[in-house]
């Protein structure tokens, strides 16, 4: 299925990005896909990184906003609300990747064909690269399906590899949270309750893996959001919060089955009700590893 005249916009925040962003920006560049914007916004850097991003821009398909350092959640849920209302499909960009030349030509055709007229979210596996792109491994595939009961407690795959259609853009600009951790968590709570998400098992992107990233994908599972929690003002229980926060914004519009999955995982207070909830089945990791864990941080009420 082709997808020649489809405007995609590509959605990418920056901050002190200078060491990796040109080899990023070329291979956003060379899509093969015709119709492809950028648009940046720099989260207030204090390096190279604006020089380059003005370089790029006046070779066109760039745009750049410069602005003040809202950390890289708001930074990106900023930007979705900037995104161009004629674009009808929205890609998530980090500034440390590199993407194969067919990455957005691939998501395109997999929302036109299994979105069904929804919302729709993309998103899908990566390979795993050091610093200087060799590889450490392809990331590994969720035992899951996505589903609103893995999206309560966890983001199944990486921001930098999620694409949106514009009916979900539309949604999730109704309501931009105040508690998320991260604007792709939220993007797949959102989508897993209201629309329809789809994971790729094939890798279109090379992830890198340094010292610098916000969100490392080869942590463990409680470091990953002990990380995600740290500095950013945020309450412990971040599942629990934004789960309150989907239920104020979007509890009204769930189906009958999901707003009561969503009411059973806020419930869960004392340890007697944490204890039936772990073990209740309804909240799924990626790997059976993964559902251990999250019924230990269950337990000790850590979500």
């Amino acid at each position: 299925m082709k997808a020649e005249g489809e405007k995609v916009q590509i959605l990418l925040s920056t901050y002190n990005g200078e060491r990796y962003l040109r080899p990023l920006l070329e291979s956003l560049l060379a899509q093969d896909h015709p119709h492809v914007e950028i648009l940046v916004r720099d989260d207030g850097s204090s390096d190279g990184t604006v020089s380059i991003l003005r370089e790029f821009e006046t070779k066109g398909k760039l745009r750049f906003l410069h602005g003040e350092n809202l950390g890289f959640a708001r930074s990106f849920l900023h930007l979705l609300e900037l995104a161009s209302p004629e674009a009808s499909f929205f890609a998530f960009c980090d500034q440390d990747d590199i993407w194969k030349p067919d990455k957005v030509s691939r998501a395109i055709q997999l929302l036109k064909e299994r979105s069904e007229g929804q919302p729709a979210l993309y998103s899908g596996r990566c390979l795993l690269v050091d610093k200087d792109l060799q590889l450490l491994a392809p990331s590994r595939i969720p035992t899951c399906e996505p589903s609103l009961g893995n999206a309560l407690v966890q983001c199944l795959s990486a921001g930098c590899t999620m694409v949106i259609n514009a009916s979900a853009r539309d949604l999730l600009v109704e309501h931009l949270p105040v508690a998320t951790p991260s604007h792709d968590w939220w993007l797949y709570l959102v989508l897993s309750a209201l629309g329809r998400v789809i994971y790729d098992p094939e890798p279109k992107i090379f992830y890198r893996q340094h010292e610098s990233n916000v969100i490392g994908s080869r942590l463990r599972l409680r470091d990953k959001l002990m990380k995600r929690l740290k500095g950013k003002g945020l309450k412990l229980h971040a599942c629990t919060d934004q789960a309150r926060e989907l239920q104020c914004l979007y509890g009204d519009r769930l189906n009958p089955e999901k707003r009561a999955l969503l009411d059973r995982f806020l419930q869960r207070k004392s340890l007697l009700e944490r204890l039936r909830y772990a073990w209740s089945g309804e909240i799924r990791g990626k790997s059976p590893k993964d559902d251990l864990k999250l019924k230990l941080l269950i337990l000790l009420n850590y979500l």
